[in-house]
C-alpha cells in the first residue's frame, strides 16, 4: 500500500488531495511532494492542497518540524494554501509552529477537522478572479 497518495480534486486542477495512510514514513512524504510538485507545475494558477489524515495515523520518528518545513518550502510558487484535515495533535502542532515561525508560511498552513470547512478556507484564501467584461471602468 502506498503511504501517501496525491490526486487532483477537481477537473480545473485547482486543488490537490493528499491522502496519508495510517502507516507512512518520511520517504513516502518526499515521494508525494515530488509528485505534487510535478502536478502543480502543470498549471500556472494557484493550487491549494488538502491533506487528509486520520487522527490515529502514527507519525514516523524524526524531527517532524524539519521534515514538514523541507516538504513545504520545496513546493512551487503557485502552491497556495495547505490545509490539514484531521491529523494527530503532534502533526497539527508542528504545522502551527511552522506557520508562526516562517513568514512565508503564515496564513498558508491551516487545520480543520471538517472537509467542508477546508473548502470554505480555500475559498476565503483564493485570489479573486475577474473576467475582463466584469470590470467596471
Amino acid at each position: 500500500m502506498v503511504g501517501i497518495k496525491c490526486v487532483w480534486d477537481d477537473s480545473e486542477k485547482t486543488v490537490i488531495r493528499m491522502y496519508v495512510s495510517d502507516y507512512w514514513d518520511w520517504d513516502d512524504l518526499n515521494t508525494a511532494i515530488e509528485g505534487m510538485t510535478d502536478m502543480i507545475r502543470e498549471v500556472q494558477h494557484q493550487v491549494d492542497v488538502l491533506t487528509i489524515m486520520r487522527p490515529t495515523a502514527k507519525m514516523p520518528s524524526g524531527n517532524i518540524t524539519h521534515y514538514l518545513k523541507d516538504a513545504i518550502v520545496r513546493l512551487p510558487r503557485n502552491a497556495g494554501t495547505h490545509i490539514m484535515v484531521g491529523g494527530n495533535i503532534l502533526c497539527n502542532r508542528a504545522l502551527r509552529a511552522l506557520s508562526h515561525r516562517y513568514t512565508c508560511m503564515t496564513g498558508r498552513l491551516l487545520q480543520t477537522n471538517s472537509l467542508g470547512e477546508a473548502y470554505r478556507m480555500i475559498a476565503r484564501n483564493r485570489p479573486e478572479r475577474y473576467e475582463e467584461d466584469e470590470l467596471v471602468a
